[in-house]
């Protein structure tokens, strides 16, 4: 057992470096959250995610309470209540990409937000809904984040000048769909949101692969 929660936490602790290095996160915004049996992995408060090693990771048993690390990250009700409802996923992730803020800021909350510019975004997170602006750590974005994403076929929900949230069944599928917004994002910007947009039918053809 002791075995196998230090290769998760190993693990854990790639893919934050990964997080930090792809710029999807820097200072010490962002934050992670995984699903080890019946432990859960979250990112400590206060920490940058280039500099959580395996000893700094917050551990909590299935009731929720820290049995080992720092004190968990303040967004720990909105992972948590994601794995909970969404079994099918085991990975929580929550970026802060320049590029995927910048369009949050210029776009309107709704429920298809960036237009399906690439396959790879058509594929992994179109259409991608955004929340207004709701205070990060609130109460009340917790609970919009976890209604947004309590059907299974979203993988990823947009935050209004604050970030993305990405669900995964696998680190790298959670880290794939961050990354392929924040692509989206920056092309959205690139063409200054004037860009052809693939069509319903090429994105349904897409989505079949």
């Amino acid at each position: 057992m002791a075995q196998a929660l230090d290769k998760e936490k190993r693990q854990f602790a790639e893919a934050c470096r990964v997080l930090y290095d792809k710029g999807l996160v820097s200072g010490v915004g962002g934050n992670l959250c995984a699903q080890s049996g019946e432990l859960f992995l979250l990112t400590p408060t206060g920490y940058s995610l280039r500099d959580v090693g395996k000893d700094e990771i917050s551990v909590l048993n299935a009731d929720h309470e820290l049995v080992e690390g720092p004190p968990p990250t303040k967004d720990m009700g909105v992972h948590l209540g994601l794995l909970r409802i969404r079994t099918d996923m085991k990975v929580s992730c929550h970026v802060h990409g320049a590029h995927i803020i910048a369009a949050s800021c210029l776009l309107e909350p709704s429920p298809d937000s960036i237009p399906p510019l690439t396959p790879g975004f058509a594929y992994f997170a179109y259409p991608l809904q955004m929340l207004p602006f709701l205070v990060p750590g609130s109460k009340e974005l917790e609970k919009a984040v976890i209604d947004a994403l309590a059907k299974n076929e979203h993988k990823a929900l947009l935050l209004q000048n604050h970030g993305l949230i990405t669900l995964g069944k696998s680190y790298s599928e959670a880290i794939d769909i961050a990354e392929e917004v924040e692509e989206a994002a920056r092309i959205y910007l690139l063409t200054q949101g004037k860009g052809r947009s693939l069509t319903k039918e090429q994105v349904q053809r897409i989505k079949k692969l």
